[in-house]
């Protein structure tokens, strides 16, 4: 006991062992103890940290919430929200076990609050689905509402009124950022989005050509429209195509397509649809004229969209307008091969196409079986194929199965098909994603049409422009091919069920929505150019075809917007297409030279899409002139004798593929890097690009020139500027740039050009030198992909 009390007192003071007296503390100590000191009066209490743990749970809430409206499995709305909310269920306490356990290492943070917040948080993320926008989001929104959270918690449980004016200041300054940033994303994801960087620019009015006197492709034709389904009779997801089809159908085996595909995903979608990849089946719509026949026959195939939000009804428009013009409109049935389940089934674009030609042969038996409803009815001699994004490229593929007798990547896969297809139509189509055995897909001997909007926001570059120029002609015909780019149109609205938005809800929410024309606009570019398309290529009705050389003959039909459009048929014969050799000074025709003088820029090289290239060359020409400076000029002499060899004369066009850029150009013989120096010092304000002009001229071999503007001709647009997204951001990082290489059709009668003085008159026939002479932009940058000669 005395030993205890004496223990306890302090010991007595010993001079010789005694601290040295306090000295001054350092700044550094002095600033640590002052921040200490404020963190204390501050830090989060117990409340926050359970404000913090509501308010991401709630977000966490919101999002599950959001995944059982959107996700869309096709079990229904019933599984699909416990899917997620068990899914949340499951991840969340996960999650927080595996924080709590790395913090009970760490020890420097709340264990389990953290856990539940950062559980939470990748709810959030998954919600959004690239990991690259999904960890992005996350951080935002669970910051935003953690903060929301801890900050309402400290006011109404921390004592607040107690605290530190510090500390009350600080949490207010919180509150109100955190609020700030809740309304924020609310406001971000209803909002349409904005106008930015469209342009305003016009073709001149004094500029058009006359309007096409041919009736209006887009108006319902004379024909009462009869609809039926076919298919295989038992299917369980698809009461149309159930015991009530008009026609039973069989099933086709693509289990060789399909050899790597296996375990639960092969489980899941045999269990969802109620049929393996051995047993597809062959299911369509069918739009029809009400009369005698025979009519030619166009079949349409969707693409990728959510397996249970069937896409095959959103092409009713287009087989009601056909229908009535004569032509039977089949829209099919591939919803099995789409995403869904979490998962693509592997290596599906090749029998998305391989599909296609399984129909047709239906097509042939009914068109020769007796007591058929289209027994006698369908012209199997004129037959087109169409697709929409994956569905384009399988339109392509079948056109290029079609004359194959084996699968490229398996000779065990035997083809027989040799149907008279005349016409391929690609929407907004996908390319490069399936190549048959690694190669470009080339199609011979028929015409091809595609079209593309400016703001597609899910195939973003033009990938039908490739398959364009994978189209060749082999012998003379009545074959053209086109392309049609349209500004402000999207991917999704040329189908009626994809809706306004191109990557789906959630997603949707952060796309720039509001430069989009109108779902009915974009569905009047589709009638009218497929409409007319085969009407000409099916129907022999070639008074239509100025409509694909030209799209402004057809304004009075078509959406108040701007275009690019390219068209070449089999007359042409290529002078220059620049893949040849890497030599700058040849011709694609052996013997011919170029020439080029005063350019800033001048090489050839891959021409680049927003996301890699094209895979094929073309020239690339800038210039930059100066006052009193001569025109840049690129002179190309034709091979000796070429104009004898190719018939030109008064019905021969000269053509040229013209892409307008993006980019500055330096003064010939200076950097770019000086020229952006001088005009940081100037700081001019940016323009907007102008239409590109300059003049074409023409030499003979006895010396007679003439010449004549690109105007004279056709306007090129400048080029067209897109904001995909509401984040510049977002932008930049899933776009890369907001423009596109683009090629404008430039086609010049021979006939049109005239000698200025006329002394001398210019003849076709003895035509040696196409100059091209940049006398009237002063400044500018092109990409040039074709030049040769066509018929008029």
């Amino acid at each position: 006991m005395a030993t205890d009390n004496l223990t306890a007192l302090p010991p007595a003071s010993d001079p010789l062992n005694s601290p040295p007296p306090p000295t001054n503390k350092t700044w550094w100590r002095r600033l640590r103890d002052w921040s200490s000191q404020q963190w204390a009066a501050i830090r989060p209490g117990l409340e926050a940290r359970r404000g913090a743990v509501w308010g991401t749970l709630a977000a966490a809430a919101v999002s599950v919430i959001i995944g059982g409206l959107y996700i869309q499995t096709g079990f229904g709305y019933l599984f699909d929200f416990a899917f997620c909310i068990l899914f949340a269920a499951v991840l969340i306490p996960l999650v927080a076990l595996l924080v709590v356990l790395l913090l009970a290492i760490l020890r420097k943070l709340p264990r389990y609050a953290t856990g539940v917040i950062v559980g939470s948080c990748m709810v959030v993320m998954m919600l959004w689905g690239p990991p690259q926008l999904g960890v992005f989001m996350a951080i935002l929104m669970g910051l935003a509402a953690g903060m929301l959270g801890a900050t309402i918690a400290t006011f109404f449980w921390g004592n607040f009124g107690q605290a530190a004016l510090s500390k009350k200041i600080i949490v207010a300054l919180l509150f109100l950022l955190a609020l700030a940033g809740n309304i924020y994303f609310v406001w971000l994801f209803a909002h349409a989005g904005s106008m930015d960087k469209l342009i305003s620019w016009k073709p001149p009015a004094d500029s058009m050509p006359a309007k096409l006197s041919a009736p209006d492709p887009s108006a319902m034709g004379p024909f009462q429209v009869l609809e039926l389904f076919y298919g295989v009779g038992n299917d369980i997801r698809r009461p149309e195509y159930g015991s009530s089809v008009a026609i039973k159908t069989r099933t086709v085996d693509s289990s060789d397509f399909f050899k790597d595909f296996a375990g639960w995903k092969r489980w899941s979608r045999k269990k969802y649809w109620g049929f393996d990849v051995d047993k597809l089946p062959l299911n369509a719509r069918v739009w029809y004229p009400d009369g005698p026949g025979p009519f030619p026959l166009a079949l349409i195939v969707h693409g990728n969209h959510n397996m249970a939000n069937f896409s095959d009804p959103g092409y009713t428009y287009l087989g009601e307008l056909l229908a009535s013009r004569g032509i039977i409109f089949a829209s099919i049935d591939e919803n099995f091969l789409n995403s869904g389940l979490f998962h693509d089934p592997p290596k599906q674009q090749a029998v998305r196409g391989w599909m296609l030609l399984e129909h047709l042969k239906l097509w042939k038996k009914w068109n020769q079986t007796d007591g058929n409803p289209f027994h006698g009815k369908v012209d199997m001699s004129r037959i087109a194929l169409m697709g929409h994004s994956r569905g384009g490229e399988a339109a392509a593929t079948a056109a290029a199965f079609n004359r194959m007798k084996y699968a490229p990547e398996d000779a065990n896969i035997k083809f027989d098909y040799g149907f008279s297809i005349k016409a391929v139509v690609a929407i907004a189509p996908a390319d490069g994603q399936y190549k048959p055995a690694g190669q470009p897909r080339w199609i011979e001997d028929v015409s091809y049409l595609t079209l593309q909007g400016a703001h597609d926001m899910d195939v973003s570059s033009f990938d039908g422009s490739r398959q364009w120029d994978h189209v060749r002609y082999t012998q003379p015909g009545p074959w053209f091919k086109a392309e049609i780019y349209a500004y402000r149109a999207n991917h999704g609205q040329f189908n009626t069920s994809w809706g306004r938005d191109d990557a789906g809800r959630p997603l949707g929410w952060l796309l720039n929505l509001r430069p989009l024309m109108s779902g009915d606009e974009q569905r009047r570019i589709s009638k009218t150019y497929i409409s007319a398309f085969l009407e000409a290529t099916l129907k022999d009705h070639r008074e239509y075809v100025p409509l694909f050389r030209d799209w402004r003959v057809a304004r009075a039909w078509l959406p108040d917007t701007l275009y690019f459009n390219r068209y070449q048929d089999a007359s042409y014969v290529a002078l220059a297409s620049f893949d040849e050799d890497a030599d700058l000074t040849t011709t694609t025709a052996p013997g011919g030279h170029i020439e080029g003088e005063h350019f800033s820029i001048w090489n050839e090289g891959k021409i680049p899409w927003r996301d890699g290239d094209r895979g094929y060359n073309g020239v690339f020409l800038g210039w930059n002139r100066a006052k009193d400076a001569p025109p840049a000029t690129y002179t190309i002499t034709l091979p000796a004798g070429a104009a004898a060899n190719w018939h030109l004369g008064q019905g021969s066009t000269l053509e040229l593929s013209v892409a307008p850029m993006d980019e500055d150009v330096a003064l010939p013989g200076k950097k770019k890097d000086d020229e952006k120096e001088k005009k940081k010092e100037e700081k001019p304000k940016k323009k907007e690009r102008e239409s590109p002009d300059f003049t074409i001229e023409l030499v003979g071999t006895d010396g007679a020139t003439a010449s004549a503007p690109v105007s004279r001709f056709v306007s090129i647009p400048p080029p067209f500027k897109e904001k995909f997204t509401k984040l510049g951001v977002l932008d930049d990082a899933g776009y890369n740039q907001d423009w596109e290489t683009i090629f404008q059709t430039v086609r010049a009668p021979l006939s049109d050009f005239h000698p200025a003085d006329n002394s001398r008159r210019f003849d076709p026939a003895k035509l040696s030198v196409v100059r091209l002479k940049f006398d009237r932009s002063p400044i500018y940058k092109i990409s040039i992909s074709a030049i040769g000669f066509g018929k008029q």
